[in-house]
């Protein structure tokens, strides 16, 4: 006789799931129920209620109970319980270590309430006796790097959707180490770039100024060419976005958009070339797929 996997049932029905809920929440007198007290006197397994609601917050809702913990019921945690807990998932996921990610996936408690009740991830790890998660290094550049290749991508704002769909190479809780939110994310990334577009109309502002006063000027020059430039060569990360936002994250020459077909590649193109005197304007660059930009410079 061979083996074989046994069939995962799927026949639980949301009635039942939230007919348990609330009876649950009738027998402690609680309004809301945290997935540590339901998986105490529960009939269903608190994985079933996140699989078919998408969460535990959705199923409380539906249920119609609380979905938020007040500083009440918040305080009546136990420090001792949340670090039994995380020390529960590691031992099921037999791991040394485990992640934010995995303590969500599997745990009793939402992250907001570890982060809350011990400041951070870290620090719950530490007192749960695992190895901390060696997070990679980050910086803020390059969560704007990352939301610029989204909205290329989408040829729209990016949202929390985009991210929890995995679209991105950072999670959420990245967004949120960094900048309290990805909504945050999105405003100091409109800050960042708004503020080079006042530095760019100061800088011709002054240098019109200072025209006469060639020895205050400073000059770039190329030294094969021996041109002279009033700009680098490189495109930074501010004018990028803003000459991507300008032509509608499409090709000039053909119209081909990553949001309609996600092989296509994006470059920044200087119109008249660097090696000719063009400087890095944003009237001087111009977006083109990696076809067209192929195409342009063997005619050149």
């Amino acid at each position: 006789m061979g083996y074989e996997l046994k069939e995962y049932h799927h026949d639980i029905k949301k009635e039942d799931l939230i007919k348990d809920l609330c009876q649950v929440s009738k027998k402690l007198n609680e309004k809301y129920i945290s997935m540590s007290l339901y998986a105490k006197f529960g009939k269903y397994s608190v994985m079933s209620y996140r699989r078919i609601f998408g969460s535990w917050e959705n199923a409380l809702i539906e249920a119609g109970l609380k979905s938020k913990r007040d500083n009440n019921e918040f305080n009546k945690i136990d420090d001792k319980a949340i670090i039994s807990d995380i020390k529960r998932v590691a031992l099921e996921l037999d791991k040394q270590s485990i992640s934010t990610q995995d303590y969500k996936d599997y745990g009793n408690y939402s992250i907001q309430t570890v982060l809350k009740r011990f400041c951070s991830w870290r620090n719950a790890c530490n007192l749960a006796k695992l190895k901390p998660t060696n997070y990679k290094i980050v910086s803020d550049e390059d969560l704007f790097n990352e939301i610029i290749r989204l909205w290329e991508l989408k040829g729209s704002q990016p949202t929390t959707t985009d991210i929890r769909q995995q679209k991105s190479i950072y999670s959420l809780n990245t967004y949120a180490r960094h900048f309290g939110g990805f909504r945050n994310a999105l405003s100091e990334f409109i800050k960042y770039v708004n503020a080079d577009e006042k530095t760019i109309s100061n800088y011709i502002r002054n240098n019109n100024k200072n025209i006469a006063n060639k020895s205050k000027e400073k000059v770039l020059i190329d030294e094969k060419q021996s041109i002279k430039h009033k700009t680098p060569r490189e495109i930074n990360l501010r004018l990028r976005y803003k000459v991507l936002l300008r032509d509608n994250f499409k090709c000039r020459i053909c119209g081909a958009s990553p949001s309609n077909d996600s092989s296509i590649k994006l470059h920044i193109d200087h119109i008249i070339p660097w090696s000719k005197g063009g400087e890095t304007t944003i009237e001087n660059l111009q977006t083109l797929c990696s076809k067209c930009n192929l195409g342009k410079s063997d005619i050149s």
